[in-house]
């Protein structure tokens, strides 16, 4: 590993460690360590016109650790099985257009804001963890550093309003609720379901990976049509 690479490592740490200090002292979701750690590590990057790709390559090590800790949920999922597996209807229709609807909304807005062809195609994995958007991404023509961008919008904007459309349409059943949180904010929305219970975690986990899985097969569907409607 060379000095740079050992560098950027220890400089996301450094920031994790820094933000989780700060949110201790000032409990708030704005100061999260998921939301302040990276903008810090964003306006490094801009202060020292330091490339994206370089520090990617630096900290590929913690994007291989997110993998294992995705795993990782799968223990209360197991605990909870025959529980969601009792409502797979609800969880098959919801996971399906959802991320139906996900990729509809964000290409079209993509392309209303002017943002072009690349960006709307680069947008269609928002909705599923990160280490399977990129993936996605890359398949389909994308720019994963620009889905990597659109997927951390999605999870913050996720975990932000949960709460809030929670409360507003009045949701008590917990794997309604942990659907919610893992459709819409991925790994950051299945830490927070777990803090409202182990079955409303084991339904966050269940989102993401089924959710992703749907993702994948509504873009190569839909890729065709999208590509048709940019006029490509």
């Amino acid at each position: 590993m060379t000095l740079w690479n050992m560098g950027s490592l220890l400089v996301t740490v450094l920031f994790f460690a820094a933000a989780k200090r700060l949110n201790r002292k000032w409990p708030s979701l704005l100061l999260s360590p998921a939301i302040v750690a990276p903008l810090g590590v964003i306006a490094l990057l801009l202060a020292t016109d330091t490339p994206y790709s370089a520090y990617q390559e630096g900290t590929g090590l913690l994007s291989e650790m997110l993998g294992a800790v995705t795993v990782a949920f799968a223990i209360p999922l197991y605990r909870n099985w025959p529980i969601l597996v009792s409502h797979w209807r609800m969880i098959v229709g919801s996971l399906a257009t959802g991320s139906l609807i996900a990729i509809l909304a964000g290409v079209s807005t993509t392309m209303l804001l002017g943002l072009g062809q690349e960006a709307a195609i680069s947008v269609i994995p928002r909705s599923i963890t990160l280490p399977i958007a990129v993936g996605l991404s890359e398949s389909i023509g994308g720019i994963s550093s620009l889905t990597a961008l659109f997927v951390m919008l999605t999870s913050f904007a996720g975990v932000f309003w949960a709460p809030v459309l929670i409360r507003r349409m009045r949701l008590r059943h917990p794997v309604s609720i942990g659907l919610m949180y893992g459709m819409g904010a991925h790994v950051l929305g299945m830490a927070k379901a777990m803090e409202q219970g182990e079955l409303e975690g084991s339904s966050a986990t269940l989102a993401v990976i089924a959710g992703a899985v749907m993702t994948v097969a509504w873009a190569f569907l839909l890729l065709p049509v999208i590509l048709s409607w940019m006029g490509v």
